[in-house]
């Protein structure tokens, strides 16, 4: 699946919501990679990494209960509002 370039009008890359994988916990199981239908993650060696970031769906926490270890983090929902409540003032949405 192709990243979008745009989210609600304002170009996805400017929304940093993605996971992110905390290494100290993760047992590089990929389940993460199994189960996300959006191709964000891949394999790097034995190791797996957020390949494709901006596949993932904007407000998406799917994957994350699905790993064991609870490595898989994302922004706070709080968070995510504000930053987008911020870039539709920037793109005159709001």
């Amino acid at each position: 699946m192709a990243e979008q370039e745009k989210y609600l009008g304002i170009p996805r890359r400017e929304i940093a919501w993605y996971p992110r994988i905390d290494y100290e916990l993760c047992a590089n199981c990929g389940l993460c990679l199994k189960f996300c239908q959006h191709n964000v993650y891949a394999k790097e060696g034995e190791k797996v990494v957020v390949a494709q970031p901006y596949n993932c769906v904007v407000g998406c926490q799917s994957c994350g209960p699905k790993c064991p270890k609870g490595a898989i983090k994302f922004p706070s929902r709080t968070d995510l509002k504000q930053m987008l409540r911020t870039l539709r003032a920037k793109y005159g949405y709001g």
